[in-house]
Formats: structure tokens, C-alpha cells, sequence
């Protein structure tokens, strides 16, 4: 049987012409010869040969004309009154070819609708195939032509899966008992098409009995699942490449159904809850009755070892059973999902199996489709962590409480290297005040002048004791907004005496009017003192000649600079890599305590002190001073 194809027109022709001429024989026989039988019968061969692969219209067509000549035979030979054989004889042959003509309707009807079935057949995908008692293929569809290769024509009698080189998934044997018994068989086959290619396919088998034969034949249906198959195998060996990377990652994985919780925060909107945050804040039950929803649905085995449990079956099933009572951060998990953020992560508390405290920093990875049944949280445990920076912490506290410990014999010392130069001046004052007492008359105004002045120095001297006092503590200075142009003119005020000790001139050139910096006035200033005293002492042990000071600020990017300079030796290279080191001096009867305090001071202003070399410069001292102000970016 070939696939619903239809004769072509000179098959017809010819069949149709065959059919003429029987047509005519019979006539002429029955007409003018003298047989006594029922020669019209015979008109059932032409109605035979036309309702081969004849239409309708033909079969019909055909009938009445062979009745019409049958009865044209009768009116010759017999009349209109025939006698009774005659008359049995016609009624035979009309009767046969009703009968005749309603078999081969009924037959073409079947055709049609076989021809029917095989162009849908042909019009699917599936490879189908039709093979008789003994395994020849008797129908090959266009389909079954497409994924093997082979035409109708060239598998027409042989056995499809001997050209094919099927393997079954069972012996063929057990398969032709499943057809025997149910008429059925399904499964998955492997086959080699002309090209060579392997196809894995899914058949389809159902065994029809022809009557009065054994086996009867085969309609067997493949469908093409090699591009599933192959799909599937890829899918299934990412699901083993996925799970083996979840289950032995370095870090705790947890997936979280969070679905029931969703619900929740979208009724609440519902309900015309606007500001979550603060309903949250107000409801603390609602923010506990939301984690207690969180349902945990698949953990790794790092998972497991960190929170002592020895099987995913005793795992914990919800937050609740672990997470320590942390309402505020809870809520803001909840305020992360409900904005439908990427991303949220936050530090927590768990507590294990055994109650060990542990903390953890817990990140969550929403979907980006919104699928909230199977959200992965990454848990890492930086308890450990936590610990060594809390101790390196503590020992950074003693090591700094030390440090300043250890200093305190320095601070006795550097207490009178800095009320030196308060001291001195009470010291001046209070000799001006008896020299102007000792005039005749005693000028009272200028006595008044350098009592207050001394005064000051006092107070001063008291403060620089008590500030570098609580310094060398663990007690921070005192950190206030400050002007810094206006705190070091008060800085040279207090220096002036001291400097007209030493024949020094000082030039100031302050261009950073309005800088504000955080800091305490009184060591800042002690700081600016002590550089301009060391610079005044410089100059008058070398013996320069000219001696002078210039002390300049200036706005940076990040906040202000200050230098201190003067017309001295300087310092070698070598003498500016040491100068903070405590007791370090260049001077005879210098401490090396000055530079050391004064590194200390601004490195506890968030600043930077340096000393530039001589050989760097045009000669004489200088020092660098940088402190961060209240407002970055103030460089002009």
C-alpha cells in the first residue's frame, strides 16, 4: 500500500477504455447471440474495473449505463413481453449490478477516507510505518521518510528495523509476547538513519490480527526525542553539577520558601498599610509571626557541620528554631522583600543544635522573575572572625594603653619642656611688673599690663599641664570646631616674648581664612609653640645671622596645611628620619621629647607632621603640617 497517492490520468484513460470495450462485448453478446444464460451479469466487471480508483460521479455513471444496455439486450432479443427465464434472467443481471454498484460506493467511500487518514499521516512528524504478519513495510509516511532518509520506495517489503539497526530497550522477543497479549508496546529505541546518525525515539506499537491469518500487521508511530533526550542529559548533569557544588561549598547554603510571608506584606498593603517601617516598628508580634512563617525547604551539609545537625531530616524547619530574638533586623528583611530588592544581607545570631552562639553574615539572592519558593540565603560563619578582631582590638586598647604607660616618664619630662615657655614668661612679666614699680613714679598701668600677661602665661602653663596630662591617658582631647587662622595668632602672641629673646623675627602669612578644623586649641597651639621655640633655638645655637621665622597656612584638596620654616641649619637627612623618635635630639641640653609629643598630637588629629631635609630645600628648617577640615575640597 503506497502512501494516499491517486492514479494518474492515463491509468484512468486506460481503465476507463478496458472498461469500454468490455462494455460493448457483453452487449454484442448478449444482443445477437442465442446463450441461454445471464450474460448481463458479467456488466459487474466493468463496474469493477471503473470503481478501481474511480470517482463517484464514474461508478454511477457506469451502473446506468451497463442497466441501460441490459435492457436495450432484453427489448431486442425478447420485446417488451419476455418469457419467464428471460425475464429471471434480466432481473439477475440488475440485481447483480445494484449490488455491484452499492460495494464499490462503499468502497470508494473507504478509500477516500483511508486516502484521507494516509494524507494526515503524512502531514506528521512522527515517523510511521505499517508492516505485515511478517515484518515487510507495507505503509511508509513522509515523516518516517524525513528522519531515516530512505523513501517509500526503497523500504517497501523489507523489515524497517534490519535497515534501521534498531536496538530495543528488551529483547525483540519479549516485545512480540507484549503484542500478542495486549495489542500494545511502548518504549524508547535507538536507530541509525542512511546518513548514519543515531536517533533515540519513542515507539509507539499496536498490533492488529488479520482475519483467518497469524500476527496480522503492525502500526508502529516513532517519535523523535533525540534533541529532548540529549536536552535532558545536559539538564540532568547540570543538576549533578549544581548539586555538587551546593552541597560541598565552603559556605553555608540555605533555600527558603517564602511564599507565606510574601502574602502577608502584600495583605497588609491591601489593607492600606503605606509605611511599613513604621507599622513594623510599632507591631514587633507581626515581625516574630513573619519569621515564624519562613519555612526552610533544602540545606547543604556545611549547613549541617555548622549547626551540629546530622541530617537534613532533623533540620531545622523554620527561623524560628535558630535565629536569636533580633526584631529590628528581621524587619528590615522584611521592608527588603517587600521593595522587591536583588539583594539584602545583614549580620545575625544563630544559635546551633548544641546552643552555641554563632555569628554570621546571611546574604539573600532574590529571583529576578519573583519565584519565591526556593530562595537561597549564603550563611557565613565569621564567628571566628569576630572573635580574633575583638581580641585584636583589645590588644590594640592595651597595647596603645601601654604605649601611653610607657611614656608617662616621658610626659614628666616633656610636661617641663612644654611649661618652659609659660613659665619663662610669667618669669619676664613679673620682672617687668617690679621694674615699672621701681619708677619714681611707678608707672601703675604698665604694672597692671604685665601682671595680667603673667596671669595668663599662669593659666596657660596649667592647661598645657592638664591637656598633655589627660593626653598621655586614654582620656580623647578635646575635639571641637575651630578656626585655625585666628588659634595660631593667639599661638604667636604667646610665643612673641620667646622670640624676642632670641633677636627671632617671625612673618606670618595666613591664607586660610575660615578653615575649620576639629581639634583641641590648647595642644594644637602647644604643637606650633613648640615648632617655632625649637626654630628660635635652632637659629641662636648656630649663631645665624639672620634669623627668622616664616609660618604660612594654606587650603588643600582634603583640608589645610601649615609650615614652619626659618633661616637655620636645618636638618640633615638622616636627623629628619629620627626627629620623632622620643629622646632624639640635636640639641646639648635638648630632651627629644618636643617633635616626639608633636607627632603624637597630630596623629590624634587625623593629620600628618613630616620634615623636610635641608638638602631638599633652599636651607634652614621646615616643617610640614596637614589636618583634615569640617569640608573637604576647600582648595582654592
Amino acid at each position: 500500500m503506497r502512501r494516499g497517492t491517486t492514479p494518474d490520468s492515463r491509468a484512468a484513460r486506460c481503465r476507463y477504455a478496458g472498461a469500454f470495450l468490455l462494455a460493448g462485448t457483453i452487449f454484442a453478446i448478449d444482443t445477437f447471440t442465442t446463450l441461454g444464460s445471464a450474460v448481463a451479469v458479467l456488466y459487474v466487471l466493468v463496474l469493477i474495473i471503473v470503481g478501481e480508483g474511480g470517482s463517484r460521479r464514474a461508478i454511477l455513471t457506469s451502473a446506468a449505463l451497463c442497466a441501460i444496455l441490459t435492457l436495450s439486450s432484453f427489448a431486442f432479443m425478447h420485446g417488451l413481453h419476455g418469457h419467464l427465464d428471460a425475464s429471471l434472467r434480466l432481473l439477475i443481471s440488475l440485481a447483480a449490478l445494484i449490488a455491484t454498484s452499492f460495494l464499490m460506493l462503499s468502497r470508494h467511500a473507504d478509500q477516500r477516507a483511508l486516502e484521507g487518514q494516509a494524507e494526515l499521516l503524512d502531514v506528521t512528524h512522527d515517523a510511521i510505518c505499517l508492516s505485515d504478519a511478517a515484518g515487510r513495510v507495507i505503509y511508509w509516511n513522509r515523516g518516517a521518510e524525513r528522519l531515516y532518509g530512505w523513501s517509500f520506495d526503497e523500504v517497501h517489503g523489507r523489515d524497517a528495523h534490519e535497515l534501521l539497526a534498531t536496538r530495543f530497550p528488551q529483547p525483540r522477543e519479549e516485545i512480540e509476547a507484549s503484542l500478542a497479549l495486549t495489542g500494545a508496546w511502548e518504549g524508547e529505541i535507538t536507530q541509525t538513519t542512511r546518513e548514519g546518525r543515531e536517533v533515540r525515539a519513542l515507539s509507539r506499537w499496536l498490533r492488529r490480527a488479520d482475519i483467518g491469518r497469524r500476527g496480522g500487521r503492525t502500526l508502529e508511530s516513532n517519535t523523535d526525542i533525540t534533541t529532548r533526550t540529549t536536552a535532558e542529559e545536559a539538564l540532568r548533569r547540570s543538576e549533578r553539577r549544581y548539586r555538587t557544588i551546593f552541597e560541598n561549598l565552603a559556605v553555608a547554603i540555605w533555600e527558603h520558601d517564602l511564599r507565606p510571608m510574601k502574602a502577608e506584606l502584600e495583605a497588609l498593603r491591601a489593607n492600606g498599610v503605606d509605611d511599613l517601617p513604621a507599622y513594623l516598628a510599632d507591631n514587633p508580634d507581626f515581625v516574630r509571626r513573619m519569621r515564624n512563617s519562613v519555612r526552610i525547604i533544602d540545606v547543604n551539609t556545611t549547613a549541617l557541620r555548622m549547626m551540629g545537625v546530622g541530617s537534613k531530616e532533623e533540620f531545622f524547619t523554620s527561623l524560628h528554631e535558630f535565629l536569636e530574638d533580633d526584631v529590628a533586623r528581621f524587619a528590615g528583611f522584611l521592608i527588603a522583600l517587600d521593595a522587591n530588592v536583588p539583594t539584602w544581607e545583614a549580620e545575625a545570631t544563630l544559635r546551633t543544635r548544641a546552643g552555641d552562639l554563632l555569628r554570621v553574615i546571611v546574604a539573600f539572592n532574590f529571583p529576578p522573575d519573583g519565584a519565591l519558593d526556593c530562595v537561597q540565603a549564603s550563611v557565613l560563619n565569621i564567628t571566628e572572625r569576630v572573635r580574633v578582631q575583638e581580641t585584636l582590638q583589645r590588644t590594640r586598647d592595651q597595647l596603645d594603653h601601654t604605649r601611653r604607660a610607657a611614656t608617662i616618664g616621658e610626659v614628666s619630662a616633656s610636661i617641663a619642656h612644654e611649661i618652659n615657655q609659660p613659665l619663662a614668661a610669667i618669669t619676664l612679666h613679673a620682672d617687668a611688673a617690679s621694674r615699672w614699680m621701681d619708677r619714681n613714679p611707678p608707672d601703675l598701668d604698665e604694672v597692671r599690663a604685665s601682671i595680667r600677661e603673667a596671669a595668663i602665661a599662669a593659666r596657660r602653663a596649667s592647661e598645657v599641664v592638664r591637656r598633655v596630662r589627660s593626653f598621655m591617658s586614654k582620656v580623647e582631647p578635646d575635639r571641637v570646631p575651630l578656626d585655625l587662622d585666628p588659634l595660631i595668632e593667639e599661638a604667636i602672641h604667646l610665643v612673641q616674648p620667646e622670640l624676642a629673646a632670641h633677636a627671632v623675627t617671625l612673618q606670618p602669612t595666613l591664607a586660610a581664612p575660615g578653615t575649620l578644623v576639629r581639634g583641641d586649641r590648647i595642644l594644637l597651639q602647644q604643637v606650633l609653640i613648640n615648632l617655632m621655640v625649637n626654630a628660635a633655638q635652632a637659629m641662636a645655637g648656630s649663631g645665624s645671622a639672620e634669623r627668622q621665622i616664616r609660618l604660612t597656612t594654606s587650603r588643600t584638596a582634603r583640608g589645610i596645611a601649615i609650615e614652619v620654616s626659618d633661616t637655620g641649619p636645618g636638618f640633615t637627612s638622616e636627623a629628619a628620619a629620627k626627629a620623632f623618635e622620643p629622646f632624639f635630639t640635636t640639641k646639648a641640653n635638648g630632651m627629644g621629647l618636643g617633635l616626639a609629643m608633636c607627632r603624637t598630637i597630630i596623629g590624634a588629629h587625623d593629620g600628618e607632621i613630616v620634615i623636610i631635609p635641608a638638602d631638599e630645600t633652599d636651607g634652614g628648617g621646615r616643617v610640614a603640617i596637614r589636618l583634615p577640615a569640617l569640608v573637604a575640597g576647600l582648595a582654592e
